[in-house]
């Protein structure tokens, strides 16, 4: 008997040692889970800038009428106000951003943080705006293949579609008059030296740890390149939007900002072979506005240089179909903007009712036109890579 109760008194508190090294492990888990939790949401947030903003950058819209394309101009306000709630990102006083900033835990090197400093709870919380980042690129009007925002050539048929660490692609190169426009928002340390160069490339610092910092990544030496404790989990996001054919058009609701679908229309012979088109543009049963639409002209009437979108129609086809569309515009309007998508889910409603063999025909006959004609096919931004 007495050896039995020498048994159990010698293994009284081994659960308690137990459920102590379980709650070790769940607390680790929950703080690698809080803190990449904020990784990959930043990580969105900050694709979702970049995916607009590349598509803004190829309008480039003339806002300012200076006789130069203000595309980065507008991908910059872009961005900024995506991160914004007033469309006034000079007073933000929000906590809308692409993660937290580097400056909520960073402190004193390695050893203070904003969080542990006793500055209380409620002091930190009265000034959160502070600690979220909010993008900032740099116009990068030389073009610098590294620059936060970049003119140029996409290369689609690329056998992959990496970026490396010093910015440069296998699928994108730098060209002014490209027809592509890469953007792209970087949280790094800067191991290479090409981020936070002015008026180039911008940089916000990696996405901090918060609880991770405090716990199981070791300290190193304040000389390190590079240490996750105090330079954060680095994150870039990069987006490249290509010239693709447009699709459909609308009209315009207000003629005066906008451009919008005129009824009148252009057979494909003239539209080769024709240097001034104005001459051969007539009126159309109907205003077209789907790539692949069945299209007639009117019997009677004349265009009278009106501005916007004009049909090109072949009419090979039985009946005649739309397989593209021009840009009419006889005086210049430099503030006006486009009405247009390259999307062929905007078209669905006649594309979709096409066979495949009339459709594969429609296309074939539009880029027949396109490398034939002096004139352009109208354009629209799509976006075709959003992830680096």
């Amino acid at each position: 008997m007495s050896n039995s109760r020498a048994i159990v008194r010698s293994r009284r508190g081994q659960s308690l040692l137990l459920v102590f090294m379980m709650l070790v492990a769940i607390i680790g888990v929950l703080a690698l889970t809080l803190d990449f939790g904020f990784v990959i949401l930043a990580r969105r947030q900050m694709q979702t800038g970049v995916n607009s903003a590349a598509k803004e950058g190829l309008i480039n819209v003339d806002v300012d009428s200076d006789g130069i394309g203000d595309g980065r101009i507008s991908a910059q306000t872009l961005m900024r106000n995506i991160y914004d709630d007033d469309l006034d990102p000079t007073s933000n006083n929000t906590t809308l951003g692409a993660g937290p900033a580097n400056n909520l835990v960073q402190g004193n090197g390695y050893r203070q943080t904003t969080l542990g400093n006793g500055t209380g709870m409620q002091d930190l919380l009265s000034s959160r705006s502070q600690f979220v980042y909010r993008p900032h690129p740099e116009l990068n009007l030389n073009n610098d293949e590294y620059g936060d925002m970049v003119s140029g050539t996409f290369d689609s048929s690329a056998l992959n579609h990496e970026e490396f660490s010093d910015y440069t692609r296998t699928d994108f190169s730098a060209d002014l008059s490209g027809q592509s426009f890469l953007s792209r928002i970087r949280r790094t340390h800067n191991a290479d030296g090409l981020d936070e160069i002015p008026n180039i490339s911008s940089n916000g610092g990696g996405i901090p740890l918060t609880i991770g910092r405090l716990a199981w990544f070791s300290q190193q030496p304040n000389g390190a390149t590079y240490s996750i404790r105090r330079d954060g989990v680095l994150v870039r996001a990069t987006a490249i939007a290509d010239s693709r054919f447009a699709t459909r058009v609308w009209p315009a609701a207000t003629s005066s900002e906008i451009y919008g679908a005129l009824p009148f229309g252009i057979r494909k012979t003239d539209f080769v072979a024709e240097a001034n088109l104005a001459n051969f543009i007539f009126p159309t049963t109907t205003t077209l506005t789907h790539f692949g639409q069945v299209a007639e002209f009117a019997a009677s009437g004349s265009y009278a240089n009106e501005t916007g979108y004009v049909a090109i129609i072949d009419d090979s086809f039985s009946p005649a179909r739309v397989i593209g569309f021009y840009l009419a515009s006889p005086t210049a309007v430099p503030d006006r903007f486009p009405n247009a998508s390259s999307r062929i889910s905007d078209a669905w409603d006649v594309v979709g009712e096409l066979t495949a063999v009339l459709r594969s025909q429609i296309t074939a006959s539009r880029l027949d036109a396109a490398n034939q004609s002096i004139h352009s096919i109208l354009t629209a931004p799509a976006l075709v890579r959003s992830v680096r």
